[in-house]
């Protein structure tokens, strides 16, 4: 069942429309891992029609969001220890190099479009807008990884990027933990701008482990010892 606070979107019915509105419901916990995902419910939530509804959950499928079983239909995919761990591992693994790469051709472009996501993102949490602390968040990390000049490395990051959204949503509500990941994201930002890249790619792995000591420190523990060796 779609839960009830979900939002519409503020327009109307175009697929990136449709898809970043389910996107953005399961990311904050509107609509929770396990639930179905229902065409005429969500079309009746969203105020859609079926047909973008319907696309947007082929796309959200792709990137493993959702999973579709026949005569079954879609379903928010659960999340789990092994599901955060591997989500976590790969991230610190594929962003690393990036970040890593960054680091070396970073210019003064390239900061200015963090430093900008930065700025709006505390404005954004300040304000108590979630999803546009969310989208500033992602901005930010995606200005360094932008510097890189890897578009495919790019593009592949994205569905695990997505897919640890739905574990970071305590996070997001946490003051103390709002203000170490502020610190964390600017000693990243530092060492892409002094041109250190095993610095930036150590403070991204370290940037990511304490996201999942938030959730939990015997798991943070567990992905700490299974990814010892990406920094270097």
């Amino acid at each position: 069942m779609t839960a009830a606070g979900v939002k519409k979107p503020k327009r109307s019915t175009t697929l990136e429309q449709a898809y970043n509105a389910i996107l953005e419901s399961i990311c904050n916990g509107d609509i929770p891992p396990g639930a179905p995902l229902r065409l005429q419910e969500l079309s009746t939530t969203f105020g859609m029609s079926m047909m973008p509804i319907r696309e947007a959950l082929r796309q959200l499928e792709a990137i493993g969001v959702i999973e579709m079983t026949p005569h079954k239909g879609a379903r928010v995919r659960e999340i789990s220890t092994d599901d955060l761990i591997d989500t976590y591992r790969t991230r610190i693994t594929l962003e690393g190099i990036l970040c890593s790469r960054a680091a070396e051709n970073f210019d003064a472009d390239d900061e200015a479009a963090a430093r900008e996501a930065l700025e709006r993102q505390r404005i954004a949490l300040e304000d108590g807008d979630i999803i546009e602390a969310r989208i500033a968040h992602k901005d930010f990390h995606y200005a360094i990884y932008r510097a890189a000049g890897s578009v495919w490395m790019l593009r592949s990051i994205d569905p695990t990027w997505l897919n640890s959204e739905r574990y970071r949503v305590t996070s997001e509500q946490d003051g103390d933990q709002l203000t170490l990941r502020r610190e964390e994201h600017e000693r990243m930002l530092a060492a892409c701008v002094a041109h250190r890249p095993k610095q930036a790619r150590q403070a991204l792995r370290t940037h990511l482990i304490s996201t999942v000591a938030h959730l939990d420190k015997n798991l943070a523990k567990r992905l700490d010892i299974l990814t010892a060796g990406a920094c270097c």
